[in-house]
């Protein structure tokens, strides 16, 4: 802010320090929720894929025969 003040008057430069600030607030509140959604209900400990009704589609196959 310190910065843009010698080249805009304080009050516009407090007005973009405040908008930076809440803007970058919201955005990381936003990716958190994203990559929540995305992970859904962990990760497999043993090949990394993405858990799905509690069981990993790699690891836990149903063997046949």
């Amino acid at each position: 802010m310190i910065g843009i003040m010698a080249f805009l008057a304080p009050i516009f430069a407090v007005a973009i320090a405040v908008l930076t600030y809440f803007g970058m607030k919201s955005f990381v509140k936003w990716r958190k929720k994203q990559i929540r959604k995305a992970m859904g209900e962990g990760v497999c400990a043993v090949c990394g894929s993405r858990i799905i009704e509690n069981k990993c589609p790699n690891c836990d196959v149903a063997k046949v025969g």
